[in-house]
């Protein structure tokens, strides 16, 4: 399984956002996978945040640009405004 044991000691930062139904539902499946795989649960908000930490980290491209000394004093970026792609899309917090 590419995600692997996940430790969860950090604070953090709630983001509300929408995911396609499809999308959902593959996260769920691979919810289920993970805690069968492990013998341990897990929320969806712990397995998304290390599947994100994953990615960023296997990112070259990013990982160069974190380099960069404008990274380091870079604000965060705002949110992302509203987007009309899709139609009744069922809201998911994680």
């Amino acid at each position: 399984m590419k995600l692997s044991r996940i430790p969860v000691s950090e604070s953090t930062v709630k983001h509300t956002f929408s995911l396609k139904e499809s999308t959902s539902d593959l996260l769920h499946k691979y919810q289920a996978c993970y805690m069968a795989e492990h013998e341990v649960e897990i929320t969806m908000k712990d397995m998304v945040e290390a599947m994100l930490t994953s990615f960023m980290a296997d990112d070259k491209t990013f990982q160069k640009y974190l380099k960069q000394p404008q990274a380091a004093a870079a604000p965060s970026a705002p949110a992302a405004p509203a987007s009309n792609y899709g139609s009744g899309a069922e809201s998911s917090t994680l």
